[in-house]
């Protein structure tokens, strides 16, 4: 009995308050109701209270909404808010701190409460403050601003105004928002489950359960060079933060790794976002065994993960060797936070999934920058210089530069990244950036590498990408085996299923994602021009946005861009019309055609009496800058090589140049000096092979120039370093030698190095190249490491035949660079390519005319590099 009387009188207020509640709710209309509905749940029990608040509220609640930008002289400011339905607001300066530039009084006049319990929740700022009030009652209301921060805040505030923001879910959403957003990042059950619904709330997403074991029995014979991993984690740190991020980029992923296979066979993983033992996030491969061994037993995000094997043909193309020198020389550099959220934002306002927008992004950075400025540099304030072509802004200034110029900052955000912008830590990467710029290295973008830039590509954008595999037959055995529901690819690991919506339809295009929404365009007629569309597809991209399978006319104009990078299929019968044709380049100078370096070249080319040997790194080859274009166009005796770096082991043969090996004159060895023990040595040479190329050395080198073995017929017992130390071998290398290398069991170059060869490169050793004529030395073919400064120090330790030249020389130059404004120069006196080749020839005494005409074309082609970047801003500006 006493039970029951005590259920009874906790029931009875719980009943009478939704009463309440639902009388209040009935009249709410008709008159300004006594309190608001809202206002009242907390009070209610909790079993009644949190599902009506959670269907209310949520993390999303979290973002204010902006209203506009107080000025002076702007009274028009005027908007509903969530309490006060009736708002104004007004700026006026005034000088009542004495100070140099003044301060001002934002006015706020708030009218029409919808109910005596609400109130407004405000966020005001601008690039150097930001603070906050909440207004509940019904009168004119001011945010003092006492002084402005110098000028700066002074010239932008007056031209520019305060940015308002409303919270619209009042203080107690805003509150219940809080609370929701908290266990996304917390690594518990309540945590992932926050998780799940956040994403079915916001995405629409399903986690349907997949039946046990979550984990598959993976033998890794089946996976490959290029395998994609997708990776989604659902709870903890990393949970809450790759939630947020799905959610602006519309992504069913969060993370992504690569598989990789060695010239060994042992299968490795490539993954930018590995957390290294100094607690930093850096580029990392490792092998499968230790990666998969943490995913399993040490990752406690509870990680999903989806294998997405290439498809054969696909496969076919990948050139694993430059795969490997790129993830090598990636190795150990920090994970790409310098464009993290520059991958996301490709337009000015359709990025952003409401109530997002610029303005909230802008606020976002400037508390973030004051509360963590080390961060704020890392990840957004170079990235932002660059698309200015400014250095050193911080924020402020950046949004002070914006304004100078007559832009926005949703203009600035929406300029699409650069991969070749090097960052003060290197290159910068995001976990998709880094495999998709191994895809773009290994072939997989074939011509369309060069109006491909990875960094503006999503997770969401990888797995869309046509790469993968179609034929379920074709998939491991493991794959998918105990589950009914047979994916396209295979889930080795997690509870729920999997979903990448839009899977594998995407085939790339020039300038592929530059210019994406990731919210799902508007459909609207256009009576003027208009195309079909078959969008079967589309039900399931659009972030859990259904739509009919059916055909739509669309608006090309409005809509092309937006159709492409959702992934729609263009109607095979206009699709010709719709797509954006490739950009023509010119097949000489591979330069675009409007951009040609061909008719600025002076024709003929100039006959150098001194030939040209130019060793370029393959990272360099494609490079829209490099020089090495215009020594192919403007010299007549000029051999270009390819060069890559070692990754586990190399090999160099060395045989001697000719027909033949018989005694000549000791002047046709390069030398007038030889003494008889080279004659000596050479007629032995001779002796033993007829007139047979003769193997003079073998090299077995590691990577970094590390030299694990040496045999040569030059001397017995001899090391590297003896064969440096001997004259008779060196004068034998002077007659000239042809060097192979072979990387990973196949040739990677053969090349042909004359007599009187020297190394244009400052080694230990080398003579200043003016000294030549003094020192008696004739050079007649010159050879130049063409990459960065590091790449080029690079190929110098890993290509040991370039220490048996008999002359190296280097110049002496003072001044910078004409790739200064383009380009990093390390130091003074750091010269390009062809500014390296043309200072050297004309020490040489060649034709002085014919190459100041390349000096001027490379200035000119650097000239339209700014000039394009400038007026790539503008486009966008």
């Amino acid at each position: 009995m006493a039970s029951s009387s005590s259920s009874s009188s906790f029931t009875l207020p719980s009943l009478f308050s939704i009463a309440v509640l639902i009388l209040t709710a009935s009249t709410a209309e008709s008159l300004k109701s006594p309190f608001n509905p809202r206002d009242l749940l907390p009070l209610l029990p909790k079993q009644v209270s949190w599902p009506i608040l959670n269907s209310l509220y949520g993390a999303a609640d979290l973002l204010p909404t902006f209203i506009g930008t107080a000025s002076p002289g702007n009274d028009d400011v005027k908007w509903k808010g969530a309490c006060f339905y009736e708002n104004t607001a007004y700026l006026e300066f005034h000088n009542k701190s004495g100070s140099e530039f003044g301060g001002g009084t934002l006015h706020i006049q708030a009218d029409k409460a919808h109910s005596w319990t609400c109130m407004d929740l405000y966020v005001f700022a601008t690039p150097y403050r930001v603070t906050w009030t909440w207004y509940f009652i019904s009168r004119a209301h001011t945010v003092e601003f006492p002084e402005w921060d110098g000028l700066a805040e002074y010239e932008y505030v007056k031209n520019k105004g305060v940015s308002i923001f409303l919270m619209h879910a009042g203080m107690l959403g805003t509150l219940q928002a809080l609370w929701d957003v908290f266990p996304l990042f917390t690594n518990t059950g309540w945590g992932e489950s926050s998780n799940l619904a956040f994403l079915e709330k916001h995405m629409g997403a399903k986690f349907d359960a997949r039946p046990e074991p979550w984990v598959t029995n993976v033998t890794t014979d089946q996976i490959q060079s290029g395998d994609l991993l997708a990776i989604s984690k659902i709870r903890g740190r990393w949970g809450g933060f790759e939630t947020l991020e799905k959610w602006v980029s519309g992504a069913y992923a969060g993370h992504s790794a690569v598989c990789l296979r060695d010239s060994e066979g042992k299968l490795w993983v490539g993954e930018s976002g590995n957390e290294n033992e100094k607690g930093e996030d850096v580029i990392a491969i490792l092998p499968w065994e230790e990666w998969w061994e943490f995913e399993l037993t040490k990752d406690d995000a509870n990680p999903q993960i989806a294998l997405l094997p290439l498809h054969p043909d696909v496969r076919a193309k990948f050139n694993v060797s430059a795969a490997w020198e790129y993830a090598r020389s990636m190795e150990g550099k920090p994970y790409g936070y310098h464009n993290l959220i520059f991958s996301w934002i490709d337009t000015v306002s359709e990025n952003y999934p409401p109530p997002l927008d610029s303005h909230l992004v802008a606020s976002f950075m400037t508390v973030w920058s004051k509360m963590q400025p080390d961060y704020a540099a890392n990840m957004w304030n170079e990235a932002l210089n660059k698309r200015l072509g400014t250095k050193g802004l911080d924020l402020s200034d950046v949004l002070v530069e914006v304004e100078k110029r007559g832009s926005s900052f949703d203009k600035l955000l929406a300029i699409p990244e650069q991969d070749d912008w090097i960052y003060s830590d290197g290159k910068s990467t995001s976990c998709i950036a880094f495999i998709l710029e191994m895809y773009k290295e290994g072939g997989l973008f074939g011509s369309l590498a060069d109006s491909i830039q990875v960094t503006e590509f999503t997770l969401k954008d990888a797995y869309m990408l046509n790469f993968f595999e179609t034929n379920a037959s074709r998939l491991p055995k493991w794959c998918n085996d105990n589950d009914s529901v047979k994916l396209p690819y295979c889930q080795i690991l997690g509870k729920y299923r999997m979903q990448l919506p839009g899977y594998n339809t995407m085939e790339p295009y020039t300038h592929m994602n530059e210019l994406c929404p990731s919210l799902p365009p508007k459909l609207e007629l256009s009576i003027d021009s208009y195309f079909l569309v078959n969008v079967s597809s589309l039900g399931q991209m659009m972030m859990g946005h259904v739509v009919a399978r059916t055909h739509l006319i669309l608006s090309r104009n409005n809509f092309a861009d937006s159709i492409r990078c959702q992934g729609l299929r263009v109607s095979k019968t206009l699709s010709m019309e719709s797509q954006q044709s490739k950009r023509p380049t010119c097949p000489s100078c591979a330069k675009p055609t409007q951009l040609c370096l061909c008719n600025r070249i002076r024709s003929p080319p100039l006959d150098n009496q001194v030939s040209v040997t130019i060793l370029q790194h393959s990272l360099e080859r494609k490079h829209a800058l490099n020089s090495t274009r215009i020594a192919r166009l403007g010299l007549k005796n000029v051999t270009v090589t390819t060069v890559c770096d070692v990754h586990d082991e190399a090999e160099f043969l060395i045989r001697v140049k000719g027909a033949s090996l018989e005694l000549v004159d000791t002047s046709k060895l390069g030398s007038d000096n030889v003494d008889n023990e080279s004659l000596k040595l050479y007629q032995q040479l001779a002796d033993k092979r007829g007139s047979c190329e003769e193997d003079l050395m073998r090299i077995s080198m590691k990577k970094r120039g590390v030299i694990s073995n040496v045999s040569t017929s030059l001397m017995e017992d001899a090391s590297f370093d003896g064969i440096l130390a001997s004259p008779a071998a060196m004068d034998v290398l002077a007659k000239g030698f042809v060097v192979t290398k072979f990387s990973e069991g196949k040739e990677e170059f053969e090349l042909e190095v004359p007599p009187g060869s020297a190394l244009l490169f400052p080694s230990e050793g080398s003579v200043m190249i003016n000294d030549l004529k003094e020192r008696d030395l004739k050079v007649r073919n010159l050879i130049v490491l063409d990459g960065t400064w590091s790449k080029a120090r690079r190929m110098y330790v890993e290509n040991p035949w370039l220490k048996l030249l008999c002359s190296h020389v280097k110049l002496e130059i003072e001044g910078a660079s004409l790739y200064r404004e383009v380009r990093r120069q390390p130091r003074e006196g750091c010269l390009s390519t062809i500014e390296s080749i043309v200072h050297a020839m004309k020490e040489m005494g060649e034709d002085t005319e014919g190459l100041d005409n390349m000096l001027d074309v490379f200035e000119s082609m650097v000239g339209d590099q700014r000039r394009c970047k400038d007026e790539n801003f503008g486009k966008v500006l």
